[in-house]
């Protein structure tokens, strides 16, 4: 029992850091930093005939909607981890 609740606490950890991340990188696009790709992650490009990921254009209230929710998830998360 006390394995699998620390397996689980473990798992929203890691679940807490992969949003505060995407939150992170959610910010950068808002402000002209980066960009959204979409395409397969750790895949060599170079050895495949594939096309490389396309950025995808997102409107600033769109990308401000999905750093809510993040926060949102991320809240709940933290909630969820103090239960345990």
């Amino acid at each position: 029992m006390q394995k699998e609740l620390i397996d689980k606490a473990n798992e929203v950890i890691g679940l807490i850091e992969q949003n505060e991340r995407a939150v992170e990188e959610l910010e950068k696009c808002l402000n002209g930093e980066g960009g959204i790709y979409v395409g397969k992650a750790e895949f060599d490009y170079k050895k495949s005939n594939l096309e490389l990921p396309k950025e995808v254009d997102f409107e600033p209230w769109e990308i401000r909607l999905m750093i809510h929710n993040k926060k949102q998830r991320i809240k709940a998360l933290k909630a969820q981890f103090e239960r345990m």
